[in-house]
């Protein structure tokens, strides 16, 4: 996916969202952190882009803002979803997602066409998946469509899998509120987190003293 479309998707996806325009802006520059990585040769759509630099530790900080520094933690969250559609968007084009453990490149993806059977349309959902080894053989997954008998025609409609983040937040956009919603989500997760931790504590109390 091209730099223009790494910042304007999800930018334009939070204002729609009503999202606070100080934080966004401010934060926009993490839209294309990741693809820093190119400038190191042989690196690109591998250093930066991994599931450890793009969601564990990002998560890991807004744990960490939430505890500490709460009044920043939706900031955090402006920037762990800036990477995570950058990271979406890569998906059809492969990345290194467990590097530095492995420098296998993984891809997802996924188109819908329509197809008629006569006057009547179909969608069609074709996923591509796989994964190409470092020693840059090609191991292919599905390839999964094609109603029998129907005639295809791409150019009515087709959607690539970096698209399908836009559809999923644009269905959430509905409720005018989904990024509060996942706000209350998080909260809910900590305070599950906080409860177990709570009935742990308690337990070894009264087993230790």
């Amino acid at each position: 996916m091209d730099t223009f479309a790494h910042i304007t998707i999800p930018l334009l996806i939070l204002l729609a969202l009503r999202v606070d325009t100080r934080k966004v802006l401010s934060m926009l520059p993490f839209a294309v952190i990741m693809d820093l990585d190119f400038f190191f040769r042989g690196m690109h759509r591998m250093l930066f882009h991994n599931v450890f630099l793009v969601i564990i530790i990002p998560l890991i900080v807004i744990i960490y803002l939430d505890k500490k520094h709460p009044e920043y933690r939706q900031y955090g969250l402006v920037v762990f979803f800036f990477l995570l559609a950058h990271f979406i968007l890569d998906l059809g084009d492969g990345m290194a997602l467990l590097y530095p453990m492995a420098t296998d490149y993984y891809y997802f993806e996924m188109e819908l066409f329509f197809q008629f059977l006569g006057p009547i349309p179909i969608p069609d959902i074709s996923l591509d998946m796989g994964v190409i080894i470092a020693e840059d053989t090609a191991i292919v997954g599905e390839n999964q469509g094609a109603v029998e008998g129907a005639t295809q025609y791409p150019s009515v409609s087709t959607i690539s899998s970096g698209l399908f983040l836009t559809l999923i937040v644009a269905a959430l956009m509905y409720y005018q509120k989904s990024f509060t919603f996942l706000e209350e989500v998080w909260k809910l997760v900590v305070d599950v987190k906080r409860y177990f931790f709570d009935k742990l504590t308690s337990i070894k109390m009264k087993l230790f003293g």
